[in-house]
């Protein structure tokens, strides 16, 4: 009956399955149907709609390119897109109502009429609802009936649950099993049961009230032949193997078999023992005082027999595929992750062994032959040590110096009458009108018959005499920590952005440019990225590299934002808690321009009459320095 059912079942999931990929099409069909009739009533809302275009346009956005169909053909488009992709095509004598459709079907566009508007907008996406599973209890009859197709397995067994009070648990594995069955007044036990073999798992009762999911293979066949006890044919006297109160054993052996001297030793020392296979082979061992533990991995080293402790109870047996005998340890680390660990194993440890990932704990599952677990075991204690915190203080020192003397007299005839003004202190930056100058020189007409005349009123005189001078120091201390051999990057700076334009051509009888346009980011920045390794003398090696860039402030018309960068690295050694100096660049600029009268302003005392001097020094200097902190 069972089988009939399960029968039932199959048929009925198969045939849902083409029922609802059917459905899937038939409907994708009428959305298709209605976008196309809604598109050809167009035409006779607007005779433009079935006017012919030509197309050609490279890596255009979606928006904008529906935006020039619409001024090229004097159509009426209101495009509302979530995203907007890149269109690449060419169309020649393509009607707009053709071409509507086709970039609506290409990029599931929806169409929506208003007189002769049309909205394209984005298709909406419905949630799809996860089906719920029909499951019915008869209390009376103690019977299940099921009705379902691609439900979470979970979901089934809730329902189950809740219904019949029977426990049923599902493994985290198959969360994600969805399920489907179909049986009518079927007993809980072998409803149950039905539900596991239609879906290819299996289902086990481990005790009453209590049924257990599990992925079909995998299980052991009943009546396998079981491992037997074998009895060892020869006893060693004293002289041969003996041990001692501290449980160490001494041998002097040859050719011994090796079940027969592992059942002596174990006998000695009262150990509990069991041989899962035949052991075969023979040996010789030559040991003296020997702790029992390193005893067996010695005798057993390379005989291809394995040695595990189970309870209390030493068993021995061969390690190949089928009677392999696995020690399962959980290795619990104190400061390294175990996410990236099982990386570093060497492969020719991980080769006979298992390495589990168990993050809850921060621990390694390694499961295998003893001796190799153990041996895996010794290489994570190795390496689990405390990782060194380093903190590195940086310090980027500008500065920068700047001198400015200007010197001179500069007289001419301005567009209007010039006001006498400036300053006395600090530094000598006057304007003399004409009615000061006239003024001046009445003053030296006083002393003699000499008369100098007065000036026009359009007459001015610039005296200057400066000298500036500036000290600026920038400073940034940037601090990093991090572990010993990981890289440590930090980061600051500000973006600028400069807009970049595209052309496009759309039509060719009436061609019209169509210009996008991107907006790009350009980065000043400090960086800094620096990764230490501490030594076992304490002393701490240093890759660093350092690199400044700066907006230069020299920007022309639509050109991006120009920048000026300094960078450094190399690789040093210092001291714990010692700062060094990393590198210093030093630059001198010095600018000296003079003007004035051809010649005469080449002569002493004469030229600061009849000319002006300018000299501008800058000094700018950049130190780095670092200091290396270990925590």
């Amino acid at each position: 009956m069972i089988l009939r059912y399960l029968f039932s079942v199959i048929i009925l999931v198969v045939s849902g399955s083409v029922y609802a990929q059917e459905s899937a099409d038939s409907l994708a069909v009428v959305q298709t149907d209605v976008l196309r009739r809604t598109l050809d009533s167009l035409g006779s809302r607007d005779p433009a709609y079935l006017q012919e275009t030509d197309l050609s346009v490279g890596n255009i956005p979606l928006s904008e390119l529906l935006r020039s169909i619409a001024t090229v053909n004097q159509v009426n488009l209101c495009v509302k897109v979530a995203t907007d992709p890149l269109v690449a095509c060419n169309f020649s004598r393509a009607r707009i109502t053709d071409l509507l459709y086709f970039l609506c079907r290409e990029y599931g566009l929806e169409a929506e009429i208003s007189g002769n508007i049309v909205t394209l907008r984005s298709a909406a996406v419905l949630p799809q609802s996860e089906p719920e599973p029909t499951v019915r209890y008869d209390s009376l009859q103690v019977s299940l009936s099921f009705d379902f197709q691609e439900v979470l397995l979970p979901e089934v067994a809730r329902c189950i649950t809740r219904l019949t009070g029977q426990n049923v648990i599902v493994p985290q594995n198959l969360y994600a099993s969805r399920v489907s069955s179909y049986l009518q007044q079927l007993k809980v036990p072998d409803a149950i049961r039905a539900l596991a073999a239609a879906n290819g798992l299996v289902v086990t009762e481990e005790k009453r009230g209590v049924w257990i999911f599990d992925s079909s293979g995998g299980r052991e066949s009943e009546g396998q032949e079981r491992n037997k006890h074998f009895v060892r044919r020869e006893v060693y006297a004293t002289d041969r193997l003996s041990a001692d109160s501290l449980g160490c054993l001494t041998a002097h052996i040859t050719n011994g078999n090796l079940s027969d001297i592992l059942s002596e030793a174990c006998e000695l020392l009262k150990l509990n023992y069991f041989f899962a296979t035949p052991l075969k082979g023979q040996t010789s061992v030559y040991l003296q005082h020997i702790e029992y533990e390193t005893f067996f991995d010695v005798v057993l080293a390379g005989s291809g027999i394995s040695c595990g402790k189970y309870d209390g109870v030493y068993v021995f047996g061969t390690t190949g595929k089928e009677n392999a005998l696995v020690t399962t340890r959980v290795v619990p680390l104190r400061y390294r992750t175990a996410e990236h660990l099982p990386e570093l194993i060497p492969d020719a440890l991980k080769k006979e062994v298992q390495v589990q990932l168990f993050p809850d704990l921060n621990s390694l599952i390694v499961s295998g032959d003893s001796r190799h677990v153990t041996a895996v075991c010794r290489f994570l204690e190795s390496i689990d040590r405390r990782v060194p915190l380093i903190t590195i203080d940086v310090m980027i020192v500008e500065v920068t110096k700047s001198t400015i003397r200007e010197a001179g007299i500069e007289a001419g005839l301005g567009e209007k009458p010039a006001v006498t003004k400036g300053s006395f202190s600090p530094g000598i930056n006057m304007t003399l009108g004409a009615v000061s100058v006239n003024k001046l020189i009445n003053s030296f007409n006083g002393f003699g018959s000499v008369n100098l005349g007065r000036v026009t009123p359009d007459f001015y005189m610039n005296l200057k005499f400066l000298e500036e001078a500036g000290d600026i120091e920038l400073r940034s201390t940037p601090k990093l920590s991090t572990l010993n051999g990981h890289e440590a990057t930090l980061k600051s700076g500000e973006t600028r952005y400069y807009k970049e334009v595209s052309s496009n051509i759309i039509g060719s009888q009436t061609p019209i440019q169509s210009d996008s346009y991107t907006w790009k980011s350009i980065d000043a920045n400090l960086c800094v990225r620096i990764v230490p390794y501490v030594g076992e003398d304490g002393h701490i090696t240093l890759q660093v590299e350092i690199e400044q860039s700066e907006f230069t402030g020299k920007e022309e018309k639509d050109a991006p934002p120009s920048t000026a960068t300094r960078s450094f690295k190399s690789q040093i050694r210092v001291k714990d808690g010692e700062m060094v100096l990393l590198g210093g660049i030093e630059r001198n600029s010095r600018d000296r321009s003079s003007r004035g009268l051809p010649y005469i302003a080449r002569i002493p005392l004469l030229k600061w009459l009849f000319g002006s001097t300018r000299n501008n020094k800058v000094n700018q200097k950049l130190n780095i320095f670092i200091k290396p902190t270990v925590l």
